[in-house]
Protein backbone atom coordinates (compact mmCIF):
# COMPACT_ATOMS: atom_id res chain seq x y z
CA UNK A 1 0.00 0.00 0.00
CA UNK A 2 1.17 3.70 -1.21
CA UNK A 3 2.29 5.29 1.62
CA UNK A 4 -0.23 8.01 3.46
CA UNK A 5 -0.49 11.50 2.09
CA UNK A 6 -1.01 14.47 4.02
CA UNK A 7 -4.19 16.99 3.33
CA UNK A 8 -3.15 19.70 1.52
CA UNK A 9 -6.75 20.81 0.32
CA UNK A 10 -10.70 19.68 0.67
CA UNK A 11 -10.30 18.58 -3.03
CA UNK A 12 -6.90 16.90 -2.65
CA UNK A 13 -8.32 15.18 0.09
CA UNK A 14 -11.51 13.48 -2.15
CA UNK A 15 -9.32 12.43 -4.67
CA UNK A 16 -6.16 11.07 -2.34
CA UNK A 17 -9.21 9.25 -0.59
CA UNK A 18 -10.38 7.83 -3.47
CA UNK A 19 -6.99 6.68 -4.86
CA UNK A 20 -6.57 5.14 -1.28
CA UNK A 21 -9.47 3.28 -1.39
CA UNK A 22 -8.79 1.50 -5.00
CA UNK A 23 -5.43 0.24 -3.93
CA UNK A 24 -6.54 -0.80 -0.47
CA UNK A 25 -9.20 -2.93 -2.53
CA UNK A 26 -6.48 -4.12 -4.64
CA UNK A 27 -3.88 -4.98 -2.05
CA UNK A 28 -5.59 -6.63 1.03
CA UNK A 29 -6.20 -3.53 2.83
CA UNK A 30 -8.69 -1.82 4.29
CA UNK A 31 -9.59 1.32 5.80
CA UNK A 32 -10.74 0.15 9.15
CA UNK A 33 -14.23 0.85 10.70
CA UNK A 34 -13.61 -0.89 14.12
CA UNK A 35 -10.62 -3.00 13.35
CA UNK A 36 -8.16 -0.38 14.65
CA UNK A 37 -8.40 2.94 16.17
CA UNK A 38 -5.64 5.50 17.71
CA UNK A 39 -6.88 6.23 21.22
CA UNK A 40 -3.95 8.91 22.15
CA UNK A 41 -1.02 9.77 20.86
CA UNK A 42 1.45 12.34 23.38
CA UNK A 43 4.38 14.42 22.29
CA UNK A 44 6.78 16.12 24.59
CA UNK A 45 10.06 18.21 24.08
CA UNK A 46 12.90 18.56 26.41
CA UNK A 47 15.98 20.93 26.54
CA UNK A 48 18.52 20.34 29.68
CA UNK A 49 21.73 21.57 29.91
CA UNK A 50 22.02 21.68 25.83
CA UNK A 51 20.59 18.48 25.30
CA UNK A 52 16.71 18.25 23.50
CA UNK A 53 15.14 14.92 23.48
CA UNK A 54 11.18 14.05 22.52
CA UNK A 55 9.53 11.74 24.15
CA UNK A 56 6.48 9.99 21.99
CA UNK A 57 3.51 7.77 23.36
CA UNK A 58 0.85 6.19 20.90
CA UNK A 59 -2.08 3.75 21.95
CA UNK A 60 -3.87 2.12 19.42
CA UNK A 61 -6.86 -0.76 20.51
CA UNK A 62 -7.44 -2.93 17.99
CA UNK A 63 -10.07 -6.25 17.43
CA UNK A 64 -8.82 -9.85 18.56
CA UNK A 65 -9.33 -11.28 15.62
CA UNK A 66 -6.27 -13.68 15.28
CA UNK A 67 -3.81 -14.35 18.29
CA UNK A 68 -1.13 -13.69 15.31
CA UNK A 69 -0.84 -9.86 14.60
CA UNK A 70 1.04 -7.15 13.95
CA UNK A 71 0.42 -3.79 15.35
CA UNK A 72 2.37 -0.47 14.36
CA UNK A 73 2.60 3.36 13.94
CA UNK A 74 2.98 4.20 10.11
CA UNK A 75 5.21 8.00 10.67
CA UNK A 76 6.70 10.15 8.54
CA UNK A 77 10.15 10.50 8.97
CA UNK A 78 12.60 13.75 8.55
CA UNK A 79 13.53 13.05 5.18
CA UNK A 80 10.01 12.56 4.00
CA UNK A 81 10.05 8.71 3.93
CA UNK A 82 7.74 6.74 5.83
CA UNK A 83 8.44 3.49 8.30
CA UNK A 84 6.67 1.73 11.08
CA UNK A 85 7.23 1.56 14.74
CA UNK A 86 6.17 -1.86 16.07
CA UNK A 87 3.81 -1.77 19.13
CA UNK A 88 3.47 -3.97 22.27
CA UNK A 89 0.64 -6.10 23.30
CA UNK A 90 -0.19 -3.49 26.44
CA UNK A 91 -3.45 -5.58 27.96
CA UNK A 92 -7.20 -6.19 27.40
CA UNK A 93 -9.59 -2.99 26.60
CA UNK A 94 -13.02 -4.29 26.87
CA UNK A 95 -14.72 -7.30 25.15
CA UNK A 96 -13.07 -8.60 21.94
CA UNK A 97 -10.27 -5.57 22.05
CA UNK A 98 -6.82 -5.39 23.06
CA UNK A 99 -4.64 -2.38 23.73
CA UNK A 100 -1.16 -1.66 22.26
CA UNK A 101 1.51 0.71 23.06
CA UNK A 102 4.83 2.00 22.16
CA UNK A 103 7.13 4.88 23.71
CA UNK A 104 9.83 6.54 21.59
CA UNK A 105 12.48 8.74 22.61
CA UNK A 106 14.44 10.68 19.34
CA UNK A 107 17.50 12.54 21.35
CA UNK A 108 20.19 14.99 20.17
CA UNK A 109 23.26 12.92 21.63
CA UNK A 110 25.04 9.70 22.12
CA UNK A 111 25.90 7.09 19.29
CA UNK A 112 22.76 7.71 16.83
CA UNK A 113 21.61 11.19 17.81
CA UNK A 114 17.89 11.80 16.31
CA UNK A 115 16.32 15.12 15.71
CA UNK A 116 13.14 15.88 17.17
CA UNK A 117 10.35 16.35 14.88
CA UNK A 118 6.61 17.00 14.48
CA UNK A 119 4.26 14.05 13.86
CA UNK A 120 2.34 12.94 11.00
CA UNK A 121 0.90 9.13 11.12
CA UNK A 122 -1.36 6.43 11.09
CA UNK A 123 -2.16 3.62 12.93
CA UNK A 124 -1.89 0.14 11.03
CA UNK A 125 -3.24 -2.92 12.06
CA UNK A 126 -2.49 -6.77 9.83
CA UNK A 127 -4.24 -9.68 10.86
CA UNK A 128 -4.98 -12.60 9.06
CA UNK A 129 -3.68 -11.95 5.60
CA UNK A 130 -5.35 -8.58 6.01
CA UNK A 131 -4.23 -4.86 6.73
CA UNK A 132 -6.43 -2.24 8.35
CA UNK A 133 -5.51 1.53 8.43
CA UNK A 134 -6.54 4.23 10.89
CA UNK A 135 -5.60 7.51 8.68
CA UNK A 136 -7.95 9.84 10.78
CA UNK A 137 -10.66 9.51 7.30
CA UNK A 138 -7.40 10.42 4.48
CA UNK A 139 -6.25 13.23 6.74
CA UNK A 140 -3.49 11.44 8.37
CA UNK A 141 -2.95 12.47 12.05
CA UNK A 142 -0.73 15.43 13.32
CA UNK A 143 1.05 16.13 16.80
CA UNK A 144 3.23 19.03 17.09
CA UNK A 145 6.60 18.25 18.94
CA UNK A 146 5.60 20.84 21.64
CA UNK A 147 1.78 19.98 21.84
CA UNK A 148 1.07 17.24 24.35
CA UNK A 149 -1.53 14.69 24.49
CA UNK A 150 -3.71 14.34 21.16
CA UNK A 151 -7.42 12.31 22.04
CA UNK A 152 -8.72 10.99 18.62
CA UNK A 153 -12.21 9.47 19.76
CA UNK A 154 -12.65 9.58 23.22
CA UNK A 155 -13.29 12.80 25.44
CA UNK A 156 -12.20 12.15 28.31
CA UNK A 157 -8.88 9.63 29.30
CA UNK A 158 -6.59 9.49 32.50
CA UNK A 159 -2.87 10.60 31.92
CA UNK A 160 -1.46 8.92 35.38
CA UNK A 161 -2.55 8.66 38.64
CA UNK A 162 0.25 8.14 41.27
CA UNK A 163 0.13 7.39 45.50
CA UNK A 164 1.41 9.99 47.52
CA UNK A 165 3.54 9.57 50.92
CA UNK A 166 0.35 10.44 53.50
CA UNK A 167 -1.65 8.20 51.02
CA UNK A 168 -3.23 10.77 49.14
CA UNK A 169 -3.87 9.99 45.28
CA UNK A 170 -3.29 12.32 43.09
CA UNK A 171 -4.70 11.79 39.63
CA UNK A 172 -4.13 13.70 36.26
CA UNK A 173 -6.96 13.55 33.24
CA UNK A 174 -7.40 14.64 29.96
CA UNK A 175 -10.96 16.42 28.25
CA UNK A 176 -11.32 17.63 25.18
CA UNK A 177 -12.34 21.21 25.88
CA UNK A 178 -16.18 21.09 24.07
CA UNK A 179 -17.42 24.04 25.92
CA UNK A 180 -16.00 26.56 28.81
CA UNK A 181 -18.33 25.52 30.85
CA UNK A 182 -17.85 21.67 32.60
CA UNK A 183 -17.58 19.52 35.33
CA UNK A 184 -14.95 16.56 35.53
CA UNK A 185 -15.47 14.34 38.75
CA UNK A 186 -13.54 11.20 40.12
CA UNK A 187 -15.53 8.30 41.40
CA UNK A 188 -14.02 5.97 43.67
CA UNK A 189 -14.62 2.89 45.95
CA UNK A 190 -12.52 1.03 48.61
CA UNK A 191 -15.13 -1.71 49.43
CA UNK A 192 -15.94 -3.03 45.95
CA UNK A 193 -18.99 -0.29 44.70
CA UNK A 194 -20.50 -1.21 48.01
CA UNK A 195 -19.81 2.00 48.39
CA UNK A 196 -18.53 5.53 46.67
CA UNK A 197 -17.51 8.74 46.73
CA UNK A 198 -16.25 11.30 44.36
CA UNK A 199 -14.32 14.47 44.06
CA UNK A 200 -14.35 17.07 41.71
CA UNK A 201 -11.32 17.63 39.77
CA UNK A 202 -9.50 21.18 38.72
CA UNK A 203 -8.92 22.91 35.95
CA UNK A 204 -4.97 23.01 35.20
CA UNK A 205 -3.63 26.17 32.99
CA UNK A 206 -0.58 24.58 32.09
CA UNK A 207 1.44 21.73 33.24
CA UNK A 208 5.43 20.22 33.07
CA UNK A 209 6.46 17.00 32.33
CA UNK A 210 10.39 16.26 32.85
CA UNK A 211 11.72 19.39 31.30
CA UNK A 212 8.98 20.32 29.34
CA UNK A 213 5.80 22.56 29.09
CA UNK A 214 2.55 21.86 28.28
CA UNK A 215 0.01 24.51 27.69
CA UNK A 216 -3.40 23.78 29.01
CA UNK A 217 -5.91 23.68 26.38
CA UNK A 218 -3.07 22.43 24.22
CA UNK A 219 -3.56 23.16 20.09
CA UNK A 220 -4.78 19.87 20.13
CA UNK A 221 -8.19 21.55 21.78
CA UNK A 222 -7.37 18.84 25.63
CA UNK A 223 -7.00 20.28 29.18
CA UNK A 224 -5.37 18.89 31.85
CA UNK A 225 -7.52 18.45 34.94
CA UNK A 226 -6.03 17.32 38.50
CA UNK A 227 -8.09 15.39 40.80
CA UNK A 228 -6.68 14.57 44.62
CA UNK A 229 -8.29 11.49 46.37
CA UNK A 230 -7.97 12.49 50.23
CA UNK A 231 -6.06 9.73 52.60
CA UNK A 232 -6.44 6.56 51.33
CA UNK A 233 -5.38 3.85 53.68
CA UNK A 234 -7.19 0.61 51.52
CA UNK A 235 -5.12 -0.80 49.14
CA UNK A 236 -8.15 -1.92 47.46
CA UNK A 237 -9.00 1.42 45.55
CA UNK A 238 -10.37 1.98 42.03
CA UNK A 239 -11.83 4.42 40.25
CA UNK A 240 -12.99 6.33 36.95
CA UNK A 241 -13.64 9.84 35.45
CA UNK A 242 -16.85 11.19 35.05
CA UNK A 243 -16.82 14.27 32.18
CA UNK A 244 -20.01 16.45 32.39
CA UNK A 245 -20.71 19.00 29.20
CA UNK A 246 -22.77 20.49 26.70
CA UNK A 247 -25.63 18.16 28.92
CA UNK A 248 -24.03 14.88 27.69
CA UNK A 249 -22.27 12.65 29.84
CA UNK A 250 -18.59 11.05 29.07
CA UNK A 251 -16.45 8.53 30.90
CA UNK A 252 -13.37 7.30 31.93
CA UNK A 253 -13.38 3.34 33.26
CA UNK A 254 -10.64 2.31 31.87
CA UNK A 255 -12.62 -0.43 29.10
CA UNK A 256 -14.93 -1.29 31.89
CA UNK A 257 -12.15 -2.71 34.18
CA UNK A 258 -12.05 0.63 36.43
CA UNK A 259 -8.60 1.97 37.74
CA UNK A 260 -6.37 1.36 40.22
CA UNK A 261 -4.56 3.71 41.84
CA UNK A 262 -1.11 3.58 40.05
CA UNK A 263 -1.50 3.95 36.38
CA UNK A 264 1.38 4.51 34.37
CA UNK A 265 1.65 7.68 32.27
CA UNK A 266 0.02 8.00 28.72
Amino acid sequence: MMNPIPLLSRWRAVVSFLAGFAVCLSSASALAADEVRLLKAVSMQSSYHGQTWQDVTYLVVVKNLAYDKQVAIHHKQPDGTWADLALSYSGPAGAGEELWKVTRQYQSWGTDPQPTRDLEFVAKYTVNGQTYWDNNQGANYTLGRFDGPLLTRENVLVANSYWQANGDVDINIDVKNLAYSKAVKVVYSTDGWVTTNEVAASFVPGYTVGYGYISSPNVQGVERWFARIPAVTNGALLYYVRYEVNGQTYWDSNFGYNYPPIYPPL
